[in-house]
């Protein structure tokens, strides 16, 4: 991790977002040009004493090499895992992504929310039960798909 400014770049968070075209960092260099900064804020993770940045990663290099305005927007997450659901939701609504870093970030998530809900080994697509209920209401795949507008054998081939 290094620090910037006040804003702290995390490696592990910053190899989550998928990497943009040359012409498509030209394309956002000379918007936040014309436009005299960033238009969208930089969101940060306020971790403690730290800004973590987890989202404008090239906005903020461009902006801090060419000493253009940006703002940041403070998130709360209760763990880094939380934070990086975060940008892999934040990065599926994008529209430059490829279908492969759709899946990536797809089969991520699906993992993440797998872990999250202990689901038991061999057992990883079990459905989550709501307290005082006896059957199971929806599926980890089902709720993703739902989400994404996608099949739920779509996440699940995302998530191997």
């Amino acid at each position: 991790m290094k620090t910037i400014d006040g804003i702290t770049i995390d490696r592990e968070f910053k190899n989550l977002i998928p990497t943009i075209s040359d012409e498509e960092r030209k394309q956002l260099e000379d918007n936040i040009v014309e436009f005299g900064g960033a238009r969208d804020p930089l969101v940060v993770w306020r971790n403690d004493d730290r800004d973590i940045l987890i989202d404008g990663h090239n906005r903020y290099e461009i902006c801090t090499r060419l000493d253009l305005p940006y703002e940041v927007e403070a998130l709360e997450f209760g763990s880094r895992d939380e934070a990086a659901d975060w940008i892999d939701r934040n990065q599926l609504g994008r529209r430059n992504l490829s279908k492969q870093d759709y899946k990536l970030l797809l089969g991520r998530r699906y993992n993440r929310a797998k872990k999250s809900e202990g689901a038991p080994k061999g057992n990883a697509n079990a459905a989550t039960k709501q307290p005082g209920q006896n059957a199971p209401v929806e599926r980890t795949s089902e709720k993703l798909a739902r989400e994404h507008g996608v099949d739920e054998k779509t996440v699940r081939r995302a998530g191997k």
